[in-house]
């Protein structure tokens, strides 16, 4: 029986088991990216499709036109299908002539035919075997239906590329004849004529206007766009033309005038004669010179020019050293409380650091002991070393693994306790990542989650504890306080003072921190606190004392309500930074993902601005 005398779902489920689809998308796959390179490395401008068509495509087309009949005894040709849209309309012969070159064709081109008052889509499409070696991943025996083994290639313009949809789905897929699907509609049809003429016209001026562009820079001596909008192959902005190059033609512009008069076909031709070229306008002028110009000064010029590949082709990678980037890093003593034996608070700071490593790194390391202990191990992509010594108040952990997500990437992280000489516990903590040059770098700043539970359950000292919460100086004991730490020479961390701007009139001296109208601040010191507040002090002052901060710290009285001071720690050499109610006001956010919310967005995008700031200082010592 004829496989258009079946009926369509029938003739689906033969397809479906004679054909490995896997392995036509895999070839296809492999067809594709030849084609790229070889267009690639002449610098054409493109964009390449591929498909395998769908059974109930094949099934369709089978039907519709009844191939493998008396009647049609051809086979589909297009099982496997590329599409090419080209920038330029006069790189379709090019393209043409390149592919007639690499592979095996199948008749001719088949192109659209037209009178001369007709238009249709500036397109030709090919048929060619598939290559032997690529057909070879086609281990399947072959199918007994009315399918070649050829795939096709489609070339068109990418003005007409929109229009390949509607003329397929219209006109292709119609099984009417024109002058049906037009019928009663004539005066329709002519409009349609106009606007393949206007998409035909388009393709011939755009190559106009380039050449009359390189005309232009010709004619003004700017030789680098002369050749760029001349030739109109891809090369980087980065590139150059070589000054002496440049030194020529600008004394002698009939040199330059023949460069100018080049063909750009030949200049392609030669370009595919050369193994992954880097393309540059050094290499324009050599190819062209050895072509048609034959100019002895260019020539020894562009022998002493060193050619480089193309860096986007394939190249076998060498070892470098990976880039090293501290995320986090903190050093400091441990508070200690008189009512607290100092083994206990080692035995709870040790504890907090020793689970936090345990869940991390339990999916790996199986027998690590739930109770603390020394353990060490090693499996490939993941170390874990921990020493606990308690008889002399010591724990030291340091993990390295590789990143599961990124490629190439290796994560250090070391944490200890230990007592040192002032009698205190001394904690410290470092997260550094090494990764390959020129990868992006997610992140740059990622604080140990354990550092909360040690803050709150332990404590941590920088001269004053450090805290999550806000402190609020609404008393002169409290404010020399602050200015003591802010003046200490021992103190390691940023100090932030946000004062009010306008007095709350609900409030006292005596008001805890929760009844202040957070509105009467500038900036949410509490919300900025609980994100800083384990590396940073956080103050909130109240309107009452805001003018002893000021004769304190030398502030003019007209800057002092409603601003943000940072004190920066005296090792870092950072003089104190004010901003004022205006500036915070004036903050605008790089990219605004709060542009629509209700809130205050000056607030937030100030408060993002100095986290940014801190977290910075944090790594750059």
């Amino acid at each position: 029986m004829n496989h258009y005398e079946i009926e369509l779902e029938e003739l689906e489920e033969q397809i479906e088991s004679e054909i490995d689809f896997e392995k036509l998308t895999e070839l296809s796959e492999h067809l594709k990216d030849a084609i790229r390179e070889i267009l690639n490395s002449c610098g054409i401008y493109f964009r390449i499709f591929s498909r395998v068509k769908s059974v109930h495509s094949i099934a369709e087309k089978i039907k519709r036109g009844n191939y493998g009949t008396e009647i049609n005894p051809k086979k589909i040709q297009d099982l496997v299908g590329l599409r090419v849209v080209l920038y330029y309309y006069d790189d379709l012969s090019i393209c043409r002539d390149i592919t007639e070159s690499t592979f095996q064709m199948i008749d001719d081109w088949s192109r659209p035919k037209y009178n001369a008052d007709e238009f249709r889509a500036t397109k030709i499409n090919g048929v060619f075997r598939f290559p032997v070696e690529y057909f070879n991943l086609y281990k399947k025996e072959l199918w007994s239906l009315p399918i070649d083994t050829t795939f096709e290639i489609q070339f068109r313009t990418v003005f007409f590329e929109g229009w390949h949809e509607i003329e397929h789905d219209m006109r292709y897929k119609s099984f009417l004849s024109d002058d049906e699907f037009w019928k009663g509609s004539e005066e329709l049809s002519r409009v349609l004529n106009c606007i393949l003429a206007n998409l035909e016209l388009s393709d011939w001026s755009l190559v106009q206007l380039f050449d009359q562009l390189s005309y232009n820079h010709y004619k003004r001596g700017n030789w680098e766009l002369m050749l760029k909008s001349k030739y109109r192959i891809k090369i980087s902005d980065m590139e150059t033309l070589d000054p002496r190059i440049v030194a020529v033609f600008d004394q002698n512009r009939n040199i330059a005038k023949q460069f100018f008069k080049g063909s750009r076909k030949h200049l392609i031709k030669e370009l595919l004669k050369l193994d992954n070229p880097h393309v540059n306008y050094n290499l324009i002028v050599m190819l062209m010179n050895n072509l048609d110009v034959h100019n002895q000064e260019i020539t020894s010029i562009c022998d002493s020019i060193v050619p480089t590949r193309d860096d986007r082709v394939y190249q076998k990678n060498t070892f470098t050293r990976l880039e090293s980037n501290i995320l986090f890093q903190l050093e400091l003593p441990l508070l200690h409380k008189e009512t607290r034996l100092i083994e206990s608070e080692f035995n709870n700071a040790a504890l907090i650091l020793y689970k936090w490593a345990r869940f991390k790194l339990n999916p790996v390391f199986e027998d690590m002991p739930a109770e603390l202990s020394p353990y060490r191990n090693f499996l490939p992509g993941y170390q874990l070393k921990i020493k606990h010594r308690p008889e002399e108040l010591y724990f030291s952990m340091k993990l390295q693994y590789i990143d599961a997500k990124s490629a190439g990437t290796l994560w250090h992280i070391h944490a200890s306790i230990s007592l040192m000489d002032d009698g205190l516990l001394h904690f410290y903590h470092i997260t550094s990542r090494d990764m390959p040059r020129g990868i992006s770098q997610r992140s740059t700043f990622i604080k140990p989650s354990f550092l909360t539970d040690l803050s709150n359950k332990v404590g941590i000292v920088d001269v004053a504890r450090l805290s999550s919460k806000a402190q609020y100086v609404t008393k002169d004991e409290q404010l020399f306080e602050m200015v003591e730490l802010v003046h200490s020479e021992h103190r390691t961390l940023p100090v932030v003072v946000i004062a009010q701007h306008t007095r709350d009139l609900g409030a006292t001296n005596n008001t805890a921190f929760h009844d202040y109208d957070m509105n009467t601040f500038t900036i949410n010191g509490t919300r900025l606190a609980k994100v800083v507040g384990h590396y940073c002090h956080v103050f909130m002052l109240d309107y009452d004392v805001i003018s002893d901060f000021a004769y304190a710290f030398q502030l003019l009285a007209e800057d002092i309500h409603g601003c943000i001071c940072i004190f920066w720690p005296k090792h870092s050499g950072k003089a104190m930074e004010l901003f004022t109610r205006k500036m915070v006001i004036d903050t605008q956010f790089d990219f605004n993902r709060f542009a629509f919310h209700d809130d205050n967005i000056s607030e937030k995008a100030f408060r993002h601005k100095l986290v940014q700031m801190i977290k910075d200082d944090n790594v750059s010592h």
